[in-house]
């Protein structure tokens, strides 16, 4: 399964930090009729529209919900601006740590079709914001640790209005783990 933003089900199980509940509240990952908090690295990487189920009435009157499908096409971009704050990274992080602010913006389409119907594609869902990754690179004498990216996004444009909000340029903001593609 591709999900418009975010692991599948499966990648979620596989990765050590989304497949048991922790300190993430569980509410972050629910899907409804607004954008969540929380997601996990994957799928066709469109932030804006995390834990939206994209509910679309059909034209016999029944909805269908396409928050995922079985295939897609995305076009991601991120514009890394760091450098600008090189002068505040303490020489005793340097090494372990490292912060990089970027603005996105991600575009992307998905098929909208039951399974066994020929491939329909979406409209083109749009997202553009800010936001910053926080990699943990080093994590002092354990040396067998991987490096853990933890990233905070801001999409304060969404081209596709989720049915419980009221205004295209907002305040929404989602906490995610590994890197959005």
């Amino acid at each position: 399964m591709l999900f418009v933003a975010g692991a599948n089900n499966e990648s979620l199980m596989d990765n050590k930090y989304t497949r048991s509940m922790g300190i993430i509240p569980p509410a972050w990952g629910n899907y409804g009729n607004t954008t969540n908090h929380f997601t996990a690295g994957g799928g066709l990487g469109l932030r804006g529209f995390s834990g939206y189920l994209l509910a679309q009435q059909n034209t016999d009157g029944t909805i269908s919900y396409n928050y995922k499908g079985t295939t897609g096409a995305a076009f991601n971009t991120e514009i890394e601006f760091g450098e600008l704050f090189k002068r505040f990274n303490p020489k005793f992080l340097k090494n372990s740590i490292k912060l990089q602010p970027y603005l996105f913006g991600d575009a992307g389409i998905i098929n909208i079709n039951p399974s066994n119907k020929p491939n329909v594609m979406s409209d083109v869902m749009v997202d553009a914001g800010v936001g910053t990754t926080l990699s943990i690179i080093k994590w002092g004498p354990l040396y067998n640790v991987k490096p853990l990216t933890v990233r905070f996004d801001m999409p304060f444009f969404i081209n596709r209005l989720p049915y419980a909000e009221k205004d295209y340029f907002q305040f929404r903001w989602m906490l995610g783990i590994s890197k959005a593609f």
